[in-house]
């Protein structure tokens, strides 16, 4: 049988992966009235007031609980995506620092670090070395993936840069249609003037998403520059027809009335 305290630390869990932030700092504050001082809820709640958006709060929080324990490199990571969001930059790089400093086998936390330097600093080349430290301890993360591709872009080294999106592609489910990934992986081939293979890239989009109107733009955007200017056109419709506030597809419309195509 759990005591009063732990069920209150249970449930304030099990609310924020509900989503019910409120209900979760609703449990944390019980718990703290019964102790103050205990860093591990304290690292809680500056969680849920994090989601809510509420950063100066988390941030105190947060700041309360490495008082208690400074030893905690989560808290440490926790603080450095607090100042990240507060545009708080080295207060953020610092803060990642120490937490891998204290415990380097994190992988969401070389990420963030990764993210952040690329972000806002502009630091590809370290962004990469933060990025495959992460990748070294989780291959599969993500995120890590789609930043190291956005970084080797950056840096116009396309044949990295399309080797890490197929590892990201090759983690994905088959079902699943990653925007960003995809399109992505289209610049690249189109800047290598490689169209064939950015309109196979974009045909296996659309067959797990026949009615996305961004991709049909990007197929149009292809098309065009391959010189394929009637499918174009009729890909810069399509688009049109499922959002006729699709950007890209009406700058092409305008291009094309405007005869830079042809």
């Amino acid at each position: 049988m759990f005591g009063l305290s732990t069920e209150y630390i249970k449930k304030g869990i099990i609310f924020v992966n509900q989503k019910e932030y409120d209900n979760a700092l609703e449990c944390f504050n019980k718990e703290l009235e019964a102790d103050s001082k205990n860093s591990i809820v304290l690292g809680l709640k500056a969680l849920a007031l994090m989601d809510l958006n509420r950063l100066d709060e988390a941030l105190l929080c947060i700041s309360s609980s490495l008082e208690i324990d400074s030893s905690n490199y989560e808290a440490w990571s926790t603080k450095g995506e607090i100042f990240r969001r507060l545009n708080k930059n080295r207060e953020a790089l610092y803060c990642f620092d120490l937490s891998l400093q204290i415990n380097p086998k994190q992988s969401k936390t070389w990420t963030k670090r990764g993210f952040l330097l690329i972000n806002r600093y502009g630091q590809f080349i370290e962004a990469i070395n933060s990025f495959n430290k992460a990748l070294e301890l989780n291959p599969k993360d993500k995120n890590a993936l789609y930043f190291k591709a956005e970084s080797y872009f950056a840096l116009k080294n396309y044949k990295k840069a399309l080797t890490a999106c197929d590892d990201y592609l090759k983690i994905t489910l088959v079902n699943v249609f990653d925007s960003n990934v995809y399109s992505l992986k289209t610049k690249i081939l189109m800047i290598s003037d490689n169209f064939e293979e950015a309109l196979a890239v974009i045909d296996e989009g659309l067959k797990i998403n026949p009615d996305d109107d961004s991709i049909y733009a990007t197929k149009a955007m292809i098309l065009l520059r391959a010189h394929k200017y009637d499918e174009g056109i009729k890909c810069v419709n399509k688009a049109l027809e499922l959002n006729p506030n699709n950007i890209i597809a009406l700058k092409l419309r305008n291009n094309v009335l405007k005869g830079k195509f042809g």
